[in-house]
């Protein structure tokens, strides 16, 4: 009779364990590839899904500007005479974009972005439109490919992506009116470049990035871009009957400037001419500002609904290039900071034993327990009043129906040259702790996650501006796919 012996078999399983040969450490390695194979396929599919995304919105929004155009024009618009000039015809908004059996274009040439989603950036992405007469609608296509980091191990040397939008223009009409409230930083930080200086080794010195620019007039150019875009999307509104859209501007520093700021109203034009004014200078301070902006959005609805009877739709945009530096700080009661503020002992009752307390007055100690001398401590922290009151200012308008966009400028990691700008040394230096923080209370402001934006250069403000650009277009007029 054989009997079975339990401790062969854990002396066995315990060989196994400790084998070190080859066999072992082929199956490790090849389970460590299967593995590490996988995460990459992952991130592979998740950059695809990320040109997906961004193709979309290309595709949406140049279909609804051709869709205008053909509106505003009476027809689809059609090629410079001489096939030289036809392929050199600057693509925009204002002339047209032509059909793709005349013209087919880059992503790049429609002045778009991929951020190296795609091997070559925009200038492998084409754009191509199909104008349909009979049916009236204007067709866009959005195409390239990835390269793949991890799964070219399986063959696949590429993916690809493809976005359609259809737009009609046969009845193309605006049928959500809305309120758009733009909310601009002017402090004395917009004076300073876009991008950070980089080093030069072979100089030893610190040098501008190619075509880096004051962020101020990038904000001038981009912002009126985006107010351009509004305007050709609504035309004159020079009567009651087209009055759908009312857009207004709050310049800020230290406070709002006033003869900056354009109050709410439906000429997109006085915003436009109003962005001539803006100029870096001040500290810093959106509060004021954002308390401005909720009143104004409040009497939005009102505006509407005696115009034309209807609920708009409201947005804020508010951008900034880093923290409220002026406002003052508030206590705020928090669990765990080690802080305490409180009164303690500040005088002493002369000619008395030593802890007789003539007056108390208020201190903030670090402690990892509540003091034991004084009274009424309570543990928190000191926060910027300004980013409080700014926050539940958004918090407002949010509940009030309100979609808040916000962009995070020029807040990469770096030194920046500031551009001789008076009080400020001729670099300065912008940290990840301040960057972070000024993210944290840019995010609280927004309505959500989606919506708010960072853009660490000129050409990304650009993008971030058309984004929401595209936003309220999508929302403004209904796409049929």
């Amino acid at each position: 009779m054989k009997m079975s012996r339990p401790h062969k078999k854990r002396n066995i399983l315990r060989r196994y364990r400790n084998e070190e040969d080859g066999n072992v450490a082929v199956l490790f390695g090849v389970s460590a590839v299967a593995i590490i194979g996988l995460m990459g396929a992952g991130l592979d599919f998740a950059t695809l899904s990320s040109a997906k995304s961004r193709s979309q919105s290309i595709a949406d929004q140049t279909a609804l500007l051709a869709a205008v155009y053909v509106r505003d024009n009476g027809g689809q618009p059609t090629p410079t005479v001489g096939s030289d000039i036809l392929l050199d015809q600057t693509p925009s908004s204002d002339n047209g974009y032509l059909d793709k059996s005349l013209r087919t274009y880059t992503a790049a040439e429609l002045g778009y972005e991929y951020k190296g989603w795609v091997e070559g950036g925009a200038e492998n992405v084409t754009v191509e439109l199909e104008y349909d007469e009979i049916n009236g609608e204007i067709h866009t296509t959005v195409s390239g490919k990835t390269k793949p980091t991890f799964i070219q191990i399986l063959g696949k040397q590429d993916m690809s992506f493809a976005a359609k939008s259809t737009a009609k223009y046969a009845d193309l009409g605006l049928y959500d009116p809305a309120s758009v409230l733009m909310v601009l930083d002017n402090s004395g930080s917009m004076a300073f470049d876009d991008k950070p200086l980089t080093f030069n080794d072979a100089t030893n010195q610190w040098e501008d990035q190619d075509n880096a620019v004051p962020r101020i007039d990038a904000l001038i150019q981009h912002s009126k871009n985006f107010f351009t875009l509004l305007h050709d999307l609504v035309g004159e509104q020079n009567t009651d009957k087209k009055k759908i859209l009312r857009t207004g501007m709050l310049s800020y520093n230290s406070g709002t400037l006033s003869a900056r700021s354009v109050a709410m109203n439906w000429s997109i034009q006085s915003s436009l001419n109003s962005l001539n004014n803006m100029v870096a200078d001040g500290g810093t301070n959106s509060a004021p500002s954002l308390s401005k902006a909720r009143s104004w959005m409040a009497g939005e609805d009102k505006n509407h609904l005696n115009m034309h009877g209807e609920d708009p739709v409201k947005y804020v945009v508010f951008m900034s290039d880093g923290l409220n530096t002026e406002g003052g700080s508030t206590w705020v009661a928090e669990k765990g900071t080690g802080q305490w503020y409180g009164e303690r002992c500040v005088e002493y009752h002369k000619g008395k034993k030593s802890g007789t307390c003539k007056r108390y007055g208020y201190d903030t100690v670090e402690s990892e327990t509540r003091p034991s001398f004084g009274s009424g401590w309570e543990e928190g922290k000191w926060a910027s009043a300004a980013d409080i009151a700014s926050i539940a200012d958004c918090k407002v308008m949010k509940n009030e129906g309100v979609k808040i966009y916000t962009i995070g400028f020029a807040l990469a990691e770096g030194l920046y040259d500031t551009n001789g700008y008076y009080g400020y040394p001729e670099n300065q230096n912008l940290d990840k702790e301040v960057r972070d923080q000024a993210y944290s209370f840019l995010t609280q402001c927004a309505s959500d996650p989606e919506t708010f934006l960072t853009a660490e250069n000129a050409s990304e403000l650009e993008e971030a501006f058309k984004r929401i650009g595209n936003d309220i277009m999508t929302e403004m007029i209904r796409l049929s796919n």
